[in-house]
């Protein structure tokens, strides 16, 4: 491997084929991270590593470690997970911790951001400053892999940073540009491009899940079968439809679809219910402020009730009450007519609780009976992810009575599941051979100008040439199945006659839609149009010729999709980087 030549960006198979040494899976969670990896040759399930993390705060070691970054005074990177929760803790007890900056539950910051680029800022905890989101990201990424070559140097694996494949995870609903917006992190973060793999978190989950005993599995798992994998995370809901084909292999019948209904909305229900029952709207923001451990517990203790919890008797459920959270207290504790608080603890109604879960499980269940009604009944439902753990959210889905006759699969560990998953999918990344589109897709061009069709606003003059421009030229359409090494060619060319051309940058803008109209003339500036970035071609030192043809390859069936452009004639790749509008 050492004296392999290194895949470029513009390599046909780059990463796909890159014969590593190592695959280790980096997974950037919203509520926990974590990593895993394997330095084996032939991978099996068995031989993949899962890191073990503790802190000051836990009481044996976990899996997985939060996701928080702490940074200094002058925006330097301090700590990361359990290392920046002790760290802060200190500060606070200290008095010193307005120094610092700490940052929480960024991760649902990129699905919600309409325009993902480069820039885009986010917020430390206590909204004291602004800064760009792929910096966090970066630092977060990058804690990862340091603790994963630190962690594995230790173990005696002997290994070379460059021959390593890092394999990052990203919900299946993530859009293009959000995905593109990791890949850039990570290599801010020191990993080159062609060591990044991007996989789909249920994906990940569903080739781990194929790889478990059989007799989880039994005889149902055989050519044809169709099934569902419900990944169930803190931050959104993933799910991918998949059917087993001829070689093995599986192929996507259902869009990926989901949203926000993980289990951060079971968080919030719990603390809009404390507040209400405090009277205090900022009772949990001064918890973290005078007492970050206490709110730890207390978080964790409710997590760990929101899994244990079942409906199948009226107990009330308890939970210690931290001594500084009752400071901000504006009831009377112990008073009779609320018999919710006690000096010790708060006690939450069983149906109370359940209420907790409402959004969540009605979401998750519309989706899934929305997605039975266009595909059908599945052979069975897979369900992994720390939210999947629910006792209550497992029943409830359970028997509903559109899903009685459904077998249900509940791996022991499904908060590692896509992390092993995305390890095996590092060794196997074409185990997935064909996807569905979630958009439509296309490239800006400019056409001959026709008066007839087009229209006078877009009518421009370019190199003495009247021309249309902001054309969308639709390259694959919405719910389109497109097979894994399907490609997309287009040849296109580009005049630089005049001399203020020679030096412009040739640019392949991709954007997305929903509904686009087969035939139809459409604009990338009507109303629905979004873009997920450009292609940059940068000219030759001596700057263009008259002409430019030009070839875009484009691959739509992929984790993520990639374009490769090389001048027409001979072959050669051009010199080009992606970025983010």
């Amino acid at each position: 491997m050492a004296d392999q030549e290194k895949p470029t960006d513009q390599t046909s198979d780059h990463p796909l084929r890159y014969k590593c040494d190592i695959v280790v899976a980096l997974d950037v969670g919203t509520s926990y991270s974590g990593y895993a990896y394997s330095d084996k040759k032939e991978i099996k399930r068995e031989d993949i590593n899962l890191n073990e993390w503790s802190g000051n705060f836990t009481h044996d070691k976990k899996a997985k470690c939060p996701t928080v970054v702490v940074l200094n005074e002058d925006k330097s990177f301090n700590s990361f997970g359990y290392k920046a929760e002790d760290y802060y803790a200190k500060m606070v007890k200290n008095k010193t911790h307005l120094k610092y900056y700490r940052f929480r539950d960024f991760k649902m910051k990129l699905y919600h951001e309409k325009n993902v680029t480069e820039t885009f800022e986010i917020q430390d905890e206590r909204k004291s400053i602004s800064l760009p989101a792929i910096d966090i990201f970066k630092h977060a990424i990058k804690a990862l892999k340091d603790h994963f070559e630190e962690a594995a140097k230790d173990r005696g694996v002997v290994f070379k940073p460059e021959d390593v494949l890092y394999v990052l995870t990203v919900p299946a609903i993530w859009s293009e540009s959000a995905k593109e917006f990791m890949k850039k992190a990570a290599i801010k973060a020191g990993i080159a491009e062609y060591q990044i793999l991007i996989a789909l978190e249920p994906e990940a989950a569903a080739l781990y899940c194929k790889n478990l005993p059989e007799w989880m599995l039994t005889e149902e798992v055989k050519t044809g079968t169709k099934y569902m994998v419900l990944d169930m995370g803190e931050g959104t809901i993933d799910i991918v439809v998949h059917k087993i084909i001829e070689d093995g292999t599986l192929a996507e019948v259902y869009k990926a679809s989901g949203g926000d209904w993980g289990g951060t909305i079971v968080d919030k229900e719990f603390k809009a219910f404390v507040k209400k029952l405090f009277n205090n709207e900022q009772c949990f923001n001064q918890l973290w402020e005078i007492a970050p451990r206490d709110a730890l517990e207390f978080e964790r203790e409710f997590e760990a009730k929101k899994r244990q919890f079942s409906d199948d008797d009226d107990d009330d459920i308890r939970l210690r009450l931290p001594d500084r959270l009752k400071m901000f207290a504006n009831v009377e504790l112990g008073d009779q007519k609320n018999d919710s608080i006690t000096f010790s603890h708060m006690y939450v109604k069983n149906k109370e609780f359940r209420e907790f879960f409402k959004t969540a499980r009605d979401k998750i269940i519309e989706i899934i009976e929305n997605i039975f009604s266009e595909v059908g009944n599945f052979d069975f439902i897979i369900l992994v992810g720390g939210f999947s753990r629910s006792h209550f959210l497992q029943k409830e889905i359970k028997r509903h009575h559109r899903f009685s006759s459904i077998k249900f699969i509940f791996p022991k560990d499904p908060d590692t599941v896509v992390l092993q998953g995305a390890v095996l999918f590092g060794y196997n990344p074409r185990a997935v051979t064909a996807r569905i589109c979630r958009y439509t897709y296309g490239i800006r061009i400019n056409r001959p100008f026709d008066s007839k069709i087009h229209p006078e606003s877009k009518r421009r003059i370019i190199d003495g040439e009247e021309k249309c421009i902001d054309v969308f030229n639709v390259l694959v359409y919405k719910d389109e199945l497109v097979k894994y090494d399907e490609v997309k060619t287009e040849e296109l060319y580009s005049t630089h006659r005049n001399k203020d051309r020679k030096f412009v940058s040739i640019e392949i803008e991709l954007f997305q839609a929903k509904n686009v109209v087969k035939g139809q003339l459409t604009l990338v500036t009507d109303e629905g149009f979004q873009s997920i970035g450009k292609i940059v071609c940068k000219p030759p030192e001596n700057g263009w010729p008259d002409r430019v043809d030009y070839t875009a390859k484009i691959y739509f069936g992929q984790t993520n999709i990639r374009i490769e452009t090389y001048e027409t004639a001979n072959k050669v790749p051009m010199k080009t980087s992606f970025e983010l509008d």
